[in-house]
């Protein structure tokens, strides 16, 4: 009799806690999952837990190294070979879990790069066929805190800011190697040098918020002094002194089929602007107030070989730039192209990437270059290929071609480039 009661005890408190036993279960299979995870995704491993065990404190370490190895057997002023590397390292503290804070956050990034520039010491060209040139030295970049209010419809961020990492982008930008595509559409940085881009951080305040369902509105100011990226500086530069004014930018988003329970082709169209407060010297050596650019991106999956089961998708996209003629070195610039993931079904995350770039010279510019005797520049174009290897969770092969069309606008001979970028999760 006793054995019967307890036998119907145990079943009545087993009852009553299965379920609880059950989310338990979960709970470890998705812990042991990430720990997984966080091995394999990374070069050095997890760290034998300490990666995973600060993570879950809300302290997660960042760390890469890219490298682009191109060379131009074909055309350009002369023919030759270059090497960049950059190591990029950040920490991100999500107070939330550190200190039950919500919503708040605190960032910090350094680089070193290393290396030499084809397009300048051969090619002679204006795009830089290697994005990850620029700033050779060890570089403290951004610097900033961030609080995201109304469960993230609401952000705002202060610090040392990168333009490039708020505004004017894509990660299908990212895909590319030479610099007129990656990261951002390389004509803002001729026609508005202080328009701050990794690795170089300016002081600045920005706010994104949602008004509406799919839309997405951004506004920023930031410090324009074309200085503190010197390398000498180091990134450490911290004056608030203004060289040339403030950088104003401002992007309005919509957002197609990327709600919970959309079903259709994933799109998303900007409109965006960027004001210049300082003076500005234009092509006939007059000086004026103010320079600006407008530019508008679009990007929409027009195919999805596995009817949406999977992130494998074809994605074209464009983008243009305009600006005025007579103080900007490209008053219209565009890129254009083809991003296609998963090409394979068996390698779903491979894309296959086939980008145009083109960038019309001011006729201001020519203008004033024949009447100094000077060839007159027209434009220049880029077209790349290239196809997205990734050989496992941290690291990625990524065999370029690039052709090089009209070289500065000038009668360089047409360039073809030959290479590959390598990348490393660290």
């Amino acid at each position: 009799m006793k054995k019967a009661i307890w036998s119907l005890f145990l079943f009545f408190f087993s009852s009553l806690f299965a379920d609880q036993f059950i989310e338990l279960q979960e709970e470890l299979r998705q812990a042991e999952a990430q720990f997984e995870r966080a091995k394999k995704g990374y070069m050095f491993g997890n760290w034998d837990g300490w990666r995973y065990k600060i993570a879950n404190k809300g302290v997660n370490f960042i760390s890469s190294y890219f490298t682009d190895m191109i060379g131009n057997p074909v055309g350009g002023a002369a023919q030759g070979f270059a090497y960049c590397g950059s190591l990029g390292l950040a920490m991100d503290v999500d107070f939330e879990r550190a200190a039950d804070i919500p919503g708040f956050e605190f960032f910090v990034s350094a680089v070193w790069r290393t290396g030499t520039n084809l397009s300048r010491t051969k090619i002679k060209n204006q795009f830089p066929v290697q994005q990850l040139f620029g700033s050779e030295t060890v570089k403290l970049n951004e610097l900033y805190l961030r609080e995201s209010l109304f469960d993230g419809r609401w952000v705002l961020k202060a610090g040392r800011l990168n333009a490039g990492n708020d505004f004017l982008q894509s990660n299908l930008y990212y895909q590319f190697v030479s610099n007129a595509f990656d990261g951002n559409p390389v004509a803002i940085f001729f026609n508005i040098p202080t328009f701050s881009a990794y690795p170089n951080a300016t002081w600045g305040a920005y706010t994104s918020f949602i008004p509406y369902e799919r839309v997405l509105a951004k506004a920023a100011i930031y410090n324009a002094n074309s200085k503190i990226s010197r390398n000498s500086y180091h990134g450490l530069n911290f004056t608030f002194e203004s060289t040339n004014g403030a950088v104003l930018v401002s992007e309005l988003s919509y957002f197609v089929n990327q709600e919970e329970d959309d079903e259709g082709m994933a799109g998303t169209y900007k409109v965006g602007y960027v004001y210049l407060t300082g003076a500005t010297q234009t092509f006939s050596n007059r000086t004026v107030d103010g320079d600006w650019s407008a530019y508008a991106q679009l990007e929409q999956v027009i195919y999805r070989p596995d009817g949406g089961e999977t992130n494998r998708a074809l994605s074209p996209f464009l983008a243009l730039l305009f600006s005025p003629k007579e103080k900007n070195l490209f008053p219209f610039y565009t890129i254009a192209g083809l991003v296609y993931q998963g090409p394979f079904s068996n390698r779903p995350d491979d894309s296959f990437n086939l980008g145009v770039a083109y960038g019309k010279y001011s006729t201001d510019l020519a203008n004033t270059e024949s009447q100094s005797g000077k060839p007159k520049q027209n434009y220049e174009a880029v077209i790349e290929l290239n196809y997205w290897f990734q050989v496992n969770q941290w690291c990625v092969f990524t065999p370029d071609f690039q052709f090089i069309i009209h070289p500065r606008g000038l009668e360089i001979p047409n360039a073809f480039c030959i290479g590959a970028q390598i990348g490393f999760v660290l």
